[in-house]
């Protein structure tokens, strides 16, 4: 994942979250938090890379659907815009 997002002007971090499935008829799945250093940089990338197919010679691959991350909590000590982070799933 690093490698799609890295080339991207203001690439910060990126943090993979492994998602356990919570009832039996689920799957697992892998969140991606990605951090720009503005707002901007973050649109362009999601812009570019929204529904990326990781295997362009299968119909039926994944694809990427990115968009700003929410955050419900932010500590007073540490204010940062939320639209600098994406959230891929």
């Amino acid at each position: 994942m690093e490698d799609l997002f890295r080339p991207f002007v203001g690439f910060k971090d990126i943090r993979l979250v492994h998602k356990e499935p919570r009832h039996s008829s689920d799957r697992a799945y892998v969140l991606c938090f990605v951090e720009f250093s503005d707002a901007k940089c973050a649109l362009t990338a999601m812009e570019a890379l929204q529904e990326y197919r990781f295997d362009e010679r299968k119909p039926d691959a994944a694809v990427l659907n990115i968009k700003f991350a929410r955050f419900p909590f932010r500590p007073a000590a540490a204010p940062h815009d939320d639209r600098r982070r994406l959230t891929l799933h």
